[in-house]
């Protein structure tokens, strides 16, 4: 078996590390085709979401001011993750941003412009309703949740050397954000002055709001994707006739 004995960290997903390989004695294999009655394979927009984060920062400024000219600002996020609730029409979001900071002062009545960039991180969480369907199903991996046993010859008990199993996976649709807007209420309190009347510590107080969308790419026919028994009370007619996704072919398979 490898060790693993690198020390490097990655910032992604690493690939799997490759273990011992066994050979296929045999593979046969059989294909079937069905007609996509959903034929498009397109992002849905899920809701739309606003988010409001109160932020509290100290700055340090790397020399005393005697005023600051302007903080020209912009956000941006590092992660937006999401997944489905099991507990009603939710979905639970992670938010972690950054406020990139760029403030202009001066340290006497006359002088050079100072400039200093500070970002200041933020993460915050919450869930928050959504309007579409959401595309989620749990995986079994697992032969002890799903384990076949065989009697033996004598058929008292169970046969050591014969076991089955069955496992499944589904492969879903990850839940992406798409950031749309974003603007700043702040207020900025200016501390630790000396004799001179200059300040190296800025206290900020930000009230940050985001606006974007969660999509999930999913089959449909171009009309809301309901499920069977689910189709919501305000549904439109165009959605009456349903017709299967590959999701119901293969839970029908599995009944």
């Amino acid at each position: 078996m490898k060790k693993n004995t690198s020390c490097s960290s990655h910032s992604k997903c690493p690939p799997g590390l490759s273990c011992d390989k066994a050979k296929a004695k045999r593979v046969d294999c059989e294909a079937e085709g069905y007609y996509p009655y959903h034929h498009l394979d397109v992002p849905v927009i899920l809701s739309e979401v606003h988010l409001q984060a109160l932020v509290e920062a100290d700055i340090h400024l790397p020399t005393p001011a005697k005023e600051v000219k302007f903080i020209k600002k912009n956000i941006s996020l590092k992660q937006c993750e999401a997944f489905k609730s099991p507990y009603g029409h939710k979905v639970k979001v992670f938010i972690t941003g950054v406020v990139h900071k760029n403030v202009v002062y001066v340290e006497a009545c006359s002088g050079n412009l100072k400039d200093y960039h500070v970002d200041i991180p933020f993460t915050c969480s919450d869930a928050v309703d959504v309007w579409h369907y959401v595309d989620q199903y749990p995986s079994q991996k697992s032969s002890l949740t799903a384990e076949f046993k065989y009697l033996d010859k004598s058929n008292h008990g169970s046969d050591r050397c014969r076991d089955g199993a069955y496992t499944k996976e589904y492969f879903n649709e990850p839940i992406e954000c798409k950031l749309v807007y974003s603007d700043i209420f702040e207020l900025d309190l200016y501390k630790n002055h000396d004799r001179f009347g200059r300040f190296t510590k800025i206290t900020e107080k930000m009230d940050v709001n985001l606006w974007f969308k969660l999509l999930q790419t999913q089959q449909t026919n171009g009309y809301y994707p309901y499920k069977k028994g689910s189709k919501p009370a305000d549904a439109t007619e165009s959605s009456d006739n349903y017709e299967p996704t590959i999701i119901d072919r293969i839970n029908d398979q599995r009944r």
